[in-house]
């Protein structure tokens, strides 16, 4: 019976200690994912705005526009590196509708709640 307890206590003070690992991983990765769905989207918008015969500077302000609201309210985006995903714009853009005018200054309206 001592035996018994013994074990108890040692597997119970093992496991309270233990540090989630995979947690931290998987937040990550969802910020990542957000990442590149919010590159997405903007890219999209921005070109099928262009293809439809908006201007550049009205396309860049409805896709502004259209990614803040649509991403601000997720959890994660406090989260996420705003310079990352205008890069990743940059690029997404020049390969979805090779387009090469914009230029990472022209997404500072690119705030997703965050302050400039």
């Amino acid at each position: 019976m001592k035996r018994f307890f013994t074990l108890l206590l040692i597997l119970i003070i093992s496991f309270s200690f233990a540090k989630p690992a995979i947690a931290k991983q998987d937040i990550e990765a969802k910020v990542i994912k957000l990442e590149n769905k919010i590159s997405k989207k903007f890219s999209k918008t921005f070109c099928n705005s262009t293809g439809f015969g908006i201007s550049n500077e009205g396309a860049l302000k409805f896709s502004l526009g259209e990614t803040n609201s649509e991403f601000v309210k997720n959890p994660l985006i406090e989260k996420v590196d705003i310079e990352k995903i205008k890069n990743q714009i940059m690029v997404d853009i020049a390969d979805t509708c090779y387009y090469f005018e914009l230029d990472n200054d022209d997404l500072v309206g690119l705030s997703l709640g965050k302050a400039h």
